[in-house]
């Protein structure tokens, strides 16, 4: 897993990265994410190892944990995973990568995304072997703009 390419990893960036604190809100936030993700104790643990070598040693505190608001919007987009469509949604999103053209990096990066949502083998379906069955990419939810990102499909504003 890259841990750097996953929504864990996003999350943590937000709950941290407003004011290079954490708030206990943020706490409670993750907790709820790693449950609805199904994200193990320990894979969690790796992923909070690596972003706290990466990114927290080089953060000045400058506030009380301003990013659980972001943080909690965040979370919410997790909803679209209740969604029975979100495989299909997957499948048209990896259908829409290998159209625009999908590189090694932008693949791994983007099926790590994928993958810790649950998703990962929808979006391989639409990339891989059955893309032809997969449907089109009409919008791309707010969850999988990251991905979407990572693949080329969006660019950063």
């Amino acid at each position: 897993m890259n841990e750097e390419n996953t929504p864990f990893w996003h999350a943590l960036e937000l709950a941290w990265c407003g004011d290079g604190a954490l708030s206990l809100h943020s706490i409670r936030l993750l907790n709820a994410m790693q449950n609805m993700i199904g994200l193990s104790d320990g894979d969690r643990a790796q992923i909070e190892e690596r972003f706290e070598q990466d990114v927290v040693y080089d953060l000045t505190r400058a506030g009380f944990g301003c990013g659980d608001q972001a943080l909690a919007a965040w979370v919410g987009t997790l909803t679209f995973l209740d969604d029975p469509a979100s495989h299909d949604v997957a499948a048209a999103l990896g259908k829409a990568a290998l159209q625009f053209g999908l590189s090694r990096e932008r693949w791994s990066s983007s099926y790590s995304w994928m993958g810790q949502l649950g998703l990962g083998t929808s979006f391989a379906r639409g990339v891989w072997l059955e893309g032809e069955d997969a449907g089109e990419l009409a919008r791309v939810p707010a969850l999988l703009v990251p991905a979407a990102k990572m693949i080329g499909l969006i660019e950063d504003e």
